[in-house]
């Protein structure tokens, strides 16, 4: 039996949806003979496949009838269960956060949430994007070789384009943009920069709001986020610290170094 569930149709529904398709017309009773159900079932099951658009009501000489709609209705209605299912996702995961705020709250105990792999690590960015708070993070051009150039350009840009304003450390390399004085501010960030022989590790860690993320671009890429104060907070001291250390270089003004890209308006982070 074909399964036809991406259109919301149950077994029974696709059962008769295809023995709807075997003749231009039928009788409820006589499709109800076919597909070995009764007449009550059958009547509900034709008024949910009309109210899908799948099915035609036909009344002939005060006879009631049904015929099949074109197939091209499965792949209209596979696309709404798909838009409705992301929709769904999309509201749970805003109510699964606060909801994870009330845990955390009563139990006092970090919630880890694991990420793996190219797509799963676009949610932490989507997530960044919905800071509250300055973000500040510690970059590694290792994501540049995990997403391409303008892949990786794209995901920082989320956060700029959200509003969020953010500071990074970030390594002194050829991709890096000379020009960032000018375009930094476009998009809402405060560089520090730092020599990849001081940081040359394919992870990437930052903190927003309550939460510590880690990204690691090695062979196996993959991510976590630790929704708890006290761990945020502690980056972000840290974070400050690193910071500063690096201005107090005596030859820190030299920076970038090695910077050869020239993106005025929006310079890859």
């Amino acid at each position: 039996m074909e399964d036809l569930s991406a259109a919301g149709l149950s077994p029974t529904e696709a059962k008769c949806y295809k023995m709807l398709l075997q003749q231009k017309q039928w009788l409820p009773s006589d499709l109800a003979k076919s597909v070995n159900e009764t007449r009550t079932n059958i009547y509900k099951i034709l008024d949910k496949l009309s109210e899908l658009k799948l099915a035609e009501r036909l009344e002939d000489q005060k006879k009631l009838r049904y015929r099949a709609a074109h197939p091209s209705r499965l792949l209209e209605l596979a696309r709404e269960q798909r838009a409705q299912q992301q929709r769904a996702e999309q509201a749970l995961e805003l109510q699964a956060q606060e909801l994870l705020q009330d845990y955390l709250q009563v139990h006092e105990q970090p919630g880890v949430r694991y990420f793996q792999g190219t797509e799963e690590i676009r949610q932490i960015f989507k997530e960044i994007a919905r800071a509250k708070e300055e973000v500040v993070f510690i970059n590694t051009p290792a994501s540049i070789d995990a997403y391409g150039f303008e892949n990786a350009h794209n995901l920082r840009m989320m956060a700029a384009n959200a509003g969020v304003h953010r500071r990074a450390l970030t390594a002194d390399i050829p991709e890096a943009p000379m020009d960032y004085r000018l375009g930094d501010p476009k998009v809402l960030l405060r560089r520090t920069w730092f020599s990849t022989n001081d940081y040359n590790a394919p992870v990437e860690w930052g903190a927003f709001d309550d939460k510590l993320y880690v990204i690691s671009f090695g062979q196996e890429i993959m991510g976590m986020i630790i929704q708890n104060q006290p761990i945020a907070d502690g980056f972000k001291q840290l974070f400050s610290m690193l910071e500063r250390g690096q201005y107090l270089l005596p030859d820190y003004d030299t920076f970038p170094r090695n910077a050869t890209k020239r993106v005025v308006s929006t310079p890859e982070i």
